[in-house]
């Protein structure tokens, strides 16, 4: 029997009483333990502005390859076009594959500290496409949601720990956060798949959690967790998947699971089925120092603490080193 996720509804968790809470907090708790994801309803992201997002974020891909490079990425840490075949997540678990078949546009946010070389290297500019004047503010707007929504679910996952509710949000004021348009081409369109080569190898993320809009496909999401092995999680209309990763599982010291997860190939069975996915991965203030938390609240790995920033380049510099 495959696992059931649960589902949050983020307004109802606002007025729910003690028992109604603790009764949530429960099954929270068990799929992060378990498999590292829930479902998220009630989340207040417009309908229309999700669409819009993934209408004119799909329409960047479908500009020439010589304009999109104009967006291209410089560096590991970088914001703007990630072509075919320019990451392979799997990296990271020293699993060397075939690249993964997407491409990527990715944003950031607008912090600035005012130290010109910390701002460069955490919290890069935005490239803009001149040719969808729309884009910004319709990304500016969706983003605005995500953030907010992140810092609620920090809220919720404190008081499922049983900390205090504002415990993990003070190192998140300034957190570096990456939004990707990911773009799932049709086999029709990259041709011959190579042996074991997914939309997305097998991985881990690695802020503190991620908030999935996605497609249903058969060429898409599949979780992970020792009791399933490889599983498809329902697709519910409406709701952001939200996953775990990382800094999240150093952060409870293994009591919760960074979510395993991949996309897979597209299927040969569908051959013009494309998707588009908006992915918003959520990190922390990038100097943060992320401490482990003690037993009996943390899981008691005696995990070695990390700064958040450091530990998010170093493994972003891997999945694309191995992937050129």
């Amino acid at each position: 029997m495959v696992t059931t996720i649960p589902v949050l509804d983020l307004s109802e968790w606002a007025s729910a009483d003690v028992r109604q809470r603790a009764d949530t907090a429960a099954a929270l708790d068990d799929a992060l333990r378990r498999t590292g994801m829930f479902l998220l309803r009630g989340h207040g992201v417009p309908t229309e502005l999700t669409d819009r997002m993934r209408r004119q974020g799909r329409s960047f891909f479908d500009l020439p390859t010589q304009a999109k490079q104009e967006y291209g990425v410089s560096r590991p840490y970088d914001n703007g076009w990630r072509g075919l075949g320019a990451l392979q997540a799997s990296a990271v678990d020293g699993l060397v594959s075939a690249p993964d078949l997407h491409e990527a546009y990715h944003m950031g946010p607008s912090h600035r500290t005012g130290d010109a070389d910390f701002d460069s290297l955490y919290y890069p500019d935005n490239k803009w496409p001149a040719e969808l004047p729309a884009l910004r503010e319709t990304a500016t707007d969706y983003t605005g949601h995500m953030t907010r929504v992140s810092l609620e679910l920090l809220e919720v996952l404190a008081a499922v720990l049983g900390v205090e509710r504002v415990f993990l949000t003070p190192l998140s004021s300034r957190a570096t956060w990456t939004q990707n348009v990911n773009w799932y081409p049709a086999l029709e369109a990259v041709g011959d798949v190579q042996d074991g080569q997914m939309r997305v190898g097998p991985h881990t993320d690695f802020g503190t959690l991620s908030l999935l809009d996605r497609q249903p496909g058969l060429g898409g999401l599949e979780a992970w967790n020792e009791e399933d092995g490889w599983f498809a999680p329902d697709f519910v209309p409406g709701t952001l998947v939200v996953n775990l990763g990382d800094l999240m599982n150093l952060w409870t010291d293994g009591r919760w699971r960074a979510l395993r997860h991949r996309v897979l190939a597209p299927p040969a069975s569908a051959p013009q089925e494309e998707l588009v996915s908006l992915v918003f991965f959520f990190e922390a203030d990038p100097d943060a120092r992320i401490e482990p938390l003690a037993a009996p609240v943390g899981g008691g790995e005696l995990m070695a603490p990390v700064v958040a920033g450091e530990s998010i380049l170093e493994k972003v510099g891997v999945t694309l080193t191995l992937a050129d």
